[in-house]
């Protein structure tokens, strides 16, 4: 497997985490049936080495408490009703990568109302851009967050 399989992997298993904290070593096998079982054992590892995960007896997983508290503030999560879980994106998205895009944006933003000469933060843009799109944001949300106002 690549690193990038490997990664692809682990964004799985940290995305069924988040919708559900604790989870049976054999469960997490068959929710994500798809998937070498061996390959969800080594995310596990990865995982836990990150401290993103903790392990809770010998047979049981839950999503680590520093990562829970950042779910339970809504920030691994888009909000009810964002343009992202209404476009069904939540599937095939990490809601990680969605958060870090829109606190760029935001800080983008920040720095551009800070600054009187927006013209030097204009060569940033594109790939701020670039990476909100592929974290599954929609144009208006990635502009509205570019522009300092709430998406």
């Amino acid at each position: 497997m690549t690193g990038q399989q490997d990664f692809d992997i682990q964004r799985r298993v940290l995305d069924q985490f988040l919708a559900e904290p604790r989870w049976s070593h054999a469960g997490l096998k068959v929710q994500l049936h798809d998937v070498d079982p061996a390959a969800v054992d080594g995310a596990l590892v990865g995982l836990l080495l990150e401290g993103l995960i903790a392990r809770d007896g010998a047979q049981t997983w839950l999503l680590a408490p520093a990562v829970r508290h950042l779910a339970a503030l809504g920030l691994l999560d888009p909000e009810p009703g964002s343009p992202e879980r209404a476009n069904g994106l939540d599937d095939d998205r990490s809601a990680i990568d969605r958060v870090l895009a829109r606190q760029a944006l935001q800080d983008y933003a920040r720095r551009r109302e800070a600054d009187r000469d927006p013209a030097k933060l204009v060569a940033e843009l594109p790939a701020l851009v670039d990476r909100g799109i592929a974290a599954g944001l929609d144009l208006v949300t990635i502009s509205a967050l570019a522009e300092g106002r709430k998406a």
